[in-house]
């Protein structure tokens, strides 16, 4: 323990390390996660595509605390009480820590696309069916705008 031969106890090393690198990490995730939402939504909507995974992301870290209770209730560990039992905790770092993460994490890099960050990863004006919101080509070449779209816009007071 590194963190002690230098003088900084493990509280303060948890609570330090828990604050600073969590936050850095879900920074630099939201970064790069960000990137990748506004490349494969379609054009005005990234702010609504972004709201969605955000909301899917919230659900999963629910879930995810959930799951956790469940472990360590399945595995006997008592954390509350005098009579505290950690004695499953090495085969929960294990399975929570590095088996399950191999387990999703090497199949998911094959879904990060081979492209670069200045590519597109869809290109919305070839896909079929796909319409912009400035409005659509008629058969004679004029730019009209979807009525029905235009009234649905209008606030009556």
């Amino acid at each position: 323990r590194w963190n002690v031969k230098i003088g900084i106890p493990d509280k303060v090393f948890f609570m330090l390390g828990n604050a600073i690198f969590e936050t850095l990490m879900g920074s630099l995730w939201a970064i790069a996660s960000s990137t990748i939402f506004a490349k494969i939504a379609p054009p005005g909507m990234e702010s609504a595509v972004f709201a969605y995974a955000v909301g899917i992301g919230n659900f999963c870290y629910m879930v995810s605390g959930l799951l956790g209770s469940g472990a360590i209730k399945w595995s006997g560990m008592k954390t509350t009480g005098v009579d505290c039992d950690f004695s499953a905790l090495p085969f929960l770092i294990i399975i929570c820590q590095i088996v399950t993460p191999l387990c999703i994490g090497i199949p998911a890099c094959f879904l990060v696309p081979n492209t670069l960050q200045t590519e597109h990863l869809i290109e919305w004006e070839k896909e079929e069916g796909w319409q912009s919101k400035e409005g659509k080509d008629d058969d004679q070449g004029n730019d009209t705008v979807d009525t029905e779209e235009e009234e649905s816009c209008h606030i009556v007071v």
